[in-house]
């Protein structure tokens, strides 16, 4: 029987997903959140530009409270630094400690699997319109949080 649900079906994928992501990181210190951020942090510090908490929070698109909390289990496992700026001691910039290096490059071998195994079977027309679709979805909730205020 077709089910048009749309947030049923989101909810459910959403949530496999972390689970499948946390299985294959297998990681007890290491959960799938926290190992794409690991990821995003190595990326754009090869890339020489600095990564603060509220990158997390805009990139992941996570309440500020999340991320805190997040940022401490991972600095309390030993995969981050928080270091303050020369300019403002406020703004801690995010380190990644040699625990967290020496693993990046496995971490990120793992996502990019993952990825290739969620578009698997999917041409590259299906996934341009499934982005748009979400794409669209995401504004609609925007507006839901809106018009609710």
């Amino acid at each position: 029987m077709y089910n048009d649900d749309i947030g049923r079906y989101v909810v459910e994928t959403a949530h496999r997903i972390k689970v499948k992501m946390d299985f294959i990181f297998d990681d007890k210190e290491l959960n799938g959140l926290q190992a794409r951020i690991l990821g995003y942090v190595d990326m754009m510090d090869k890339k020489g530009v600095p990564v603060y908490q509220k990158d997390i929070e805009r990139e992941f698109k996570i309440r500020r409270s999340s991320v805190t909390s997040v940022l401490n289990t991972m600095e309390k496992n030993g995969f981050i630094n928080r270091t303050s700026v020369f300019n403002d001691a406020r703004l801690k910039k995010l380190v990644l400690t040699e625990k967290a290096k020496a693993i990046a490059d496995d971490h990120r071998e793992k996502v990019e699997w993952f990825e290739g195994m969620l578009k698997k079977g999917f041409t590259d027309e299906d996934l341009s319109t499934f982005i748009t679709l979400l794409d669209k979805l995401l504004e609609n909730l925007d507006e839901i949080e809106v018009n609710n205020k």
